[in-house]
């Protein structure tokens, strides 16, 4: 094998690895985790189920890849938003990293529910048992936002009493995928109403 077809050949199989993670993102997000086979993804995808199994050997590793892709891009996302407003007070970033965290998961709400669900409720998408703190996702978001409420407490921009990891923890908790569908559906709220009531009452408070 040429050095050239060797380089074709990679992003190929990379390309159709692709493929069907796109085909199984948008099954789960149509009928739910539970609900889609692994037989349905290769017939979806246009793939032998042999095809499928050589890349992603139970559905467990089809969840973790899509969860890790969305939340990898959320990550670049909130950073550059940091980065690019490291000049504003404390407070203006805080309130513009919850926005872009609400606005980023509403988005993708049906798809992100149904994965949280089966990997964080034990169900047959998870590869390895675990709870929601000990994901990345959550270590990420508790991260950063306690980092935000820890250089408030740091320059005297917090208000009295704040802690920052219990704070950070709750407001977190908050910015759960089924918590926002939950406040979503109770209020009736656009995500863009959703996280201005969200900072007005529970982020701006932690500022003076």
């Amino acid at each position: 094998m040429t050095f050239m077809s060797s380089i074709y050949k990679r992003k190929e199989s990379q390309e159709l690895s692709e493929s069907i993670l796109e085909t199984a993102r948008a099954l789960f997000a149509e009928h739910g985790v539970d609900a889609v086979s692994m037989h349905q993804i290769a017939k979806t995808a246009g793939v032998g189920q042999g095809t499928l199994y050589r890349r992603f050997s139970q559905k467990g590793e089809l969840c973790m890849e899509l969860m890790e892709d969305y939340f990898n891009g959320l990550q670049e996302d909130v950073q550059r938003s940091l980065t690019e407003n490291a000049s504003l007070a404390v407070k203006e970033r805080a309130t513009l990293v919850i926005r872009e965290l609400v606005l980023n998961l509403m988005n993708n709400i049906q798809l992100m529910e149904t994965i949280y669900a089966a990997i964080f409720a034990g169900r047959r998408c998870e590869k390895e048992m675990s709870t929601f703190f000990d994901s990345p996702p959550y270590q990420f978001l508790f991260g950063t936002v306690q980092g935000l409420l820890q250089e408030a407490v740091d320059t005297g921009a917090a208000a009295a009493g704040v802690c920052p990891p219990i704070n950070a923890h709750l407001l977190i908790s908050t910015l759960a995928p089924q918590s926002l569908n939950h406040l979503r559906d109770q209020t009736g709220y656009t995500p863009e109403e959703l996280a201005g009531v969200i900072n007005r009452t529970i982020v701006h408070p932690l500022f003076v």
